[in-house]
């Protein structure tokens, strides 16, 4: 399956002599351009980040700390909605 094609904007970015000579290395041993590496160098970071962000939804788990009732699993929602109302008074 071919990629779509995305539009592009240009970045300057400063990198030592080091890394440099090693980009070029890569992009020579690949037979790439030495942007393809830093692009994928990007992705990699940002779905780093991204999956090390929490999940808020995972913040409500324990919100409604003890209720002592069985059906919380079925009043989830206004067991929740409760426990707001009472943070917020």
């Amino acid at each position: 399956m071919e990629k779509k094609r995305q539009k592009r904007t240009r970045v300057q970015v400063l990198l030592t002599e080091e890394q440099d000579r090693r980009l070029e290395s890569l992009a020579r041993r690949k037979r790439v351009s030495e942007t393809r590496p830093v692009r994928e160098g990007v992705d990699l970071v940002l779905e780093r980040a991204e999956a090390e962000a929490p999940d808020p939804l995972l913040s409500l788990i324990g919100q409604a700390g003890r209720v002592g009732r069985r059906n919380v699993s079925v009043r989830h929602d206004a067991v929740l909605m409760s426990v707001e109302r009472q943070r917020n008074r």
